[in-house]
């Protein structure tokens, strides 16, 4: 019973709906036994993170899917033109082609095979296809104009042909713009490290700076500064933020071993810079390259994982006498 409901509600349904329920679940349970600000805060971040990861993996790993079935249609389509000129019947194409080599295209056109075996029309079966995969564009406009090629009566061996070599130059076309935007990635990937390189700059220069005004009472400086529980200069951005928006920059550093009293709220800030800058990066990647902000994922991944390392890494063991 349970893994027919899990069956209906579908892997997408899933990762939409368990991943942030066990999110807030963590911060309610965190909350009762830890009522710190800085530790909710912290807490409430990481089940952001764990609520959003797996619908962007999910979604990462199908639009890569359907990529790879888009590459493959032109194909598909191709060998149904030349079963149909042989005198096959669309059904009959469709059953033949279904022995053939398609990568990920495999699964559906044996699918759709087994369903004319069910005595399913060929329009069912096409059109049951175009609706599995509807995050296609390519696929379902495709699709959309066979089905109208074949109604109208014309010349559906010629539609298909030229349905084929449209395809497949659509295709090259958004290779070739792929190939021309690896360009802008590389770009996006410089800007971040180099936005990583200031910071730590700031965190080797800024921090220090803000730790000597504290220890000489620099809290006068007449810009509503406030104090937060690690002894730092903490500057929050509205009226009565200050317990929660210091100590949680504060306990953020903290919870990466980062700053030592007076530099935990700015060490704290300027990481969490750091992992915000690298996820969105990534995600503009993905839009560039892809046209879809889920592929980026695996860039987000990579560059807030490398620069958050080597942020760390250098706040720890640079000296400031480099900079």
């Amino acid at each position: 019973m349970e893994s027919d409901i899990f069956g209906n509600m579908g892997v997408k349904k899933i990762v939409t709906i368990v991943p942030p329920m066990i999110g807030v679940l963590i911060v309610l349970i965190v909350s009762l036994l830890y009522p710190d600000p800085g530790v909710i805060g912290i807490t409430v971040l990481f089940s952001l993170m764990l609520s959003i990861s797996p619908y962007a993996t999910w979604k990462y790993f199908r639009v890569k899917r359907i990529k790879a079935m888009e590459n493959q249609f032109p194909n598909f389509l191709r060998d149904l033109v030349e079963a149909k000129k042989s005198g096959m019947t669309l059904s009959q194409a469709l059953k033949d082609a279904s022995k053939n080599e398609y990568g990920m295209l495999n699964e559906e056109v044996k699918k759709m095979s087994n369903q004319l075996s069910w005595n399913m029309s060929f329009d069912e079966v096409m059109t049951g296809f175009s609706k599995r995969n509807n995050e296609s564009d390519l696929i379902t406009r495709t699709v959309r104009i066979l089905m109208e090629a074949k109604k109208s009566g014309g010349n559906i061996v010629s539609a298909m042909e030229t349905l084929s070599s449209d395809v497949s130059t659509v295709i090259e076309i958004e290779e070739e713009r792929k190939s021309e935007m690896m360009q802008h990635a590389a770009v996006m990937y410089l800007i971040y490290f180099m936005f990583v390189a200031i910071t730590v700059v700031l965190s080797k220069v800024l921090v220090p700076m803000t730790t000597e005004m504290d220890m000489g009472g620099g809290g006068g400086l007449g810009m509503g500064i406030g104090l937060g529980d690690g002894g730092g200069i903490c500057t929050p951005p509205m009226p009565f933020s200050e317990d929660f928006v210091c100590s949680f920059f504060e306990s953020f550093a903290m919870a990466f071993g980062l700053g030592v009293e007076g530099g935990l709220y700015y060490e704290g800030l300027f990481v969490s810079m750091v992992i915000v800058q690298g996820i969105f990066s990534g995600l503009i990647i993905g839009q560039i390259r892809n046209n879809s902000a889920a592929s980026g994922f695996k860039h987000s991944v990579i560059i807030t994982g490398v620069g958050l390392v080597a942020y760390i890494l250098a706040s720890r063991y640079v000296p400031m006498e480099i900079m």
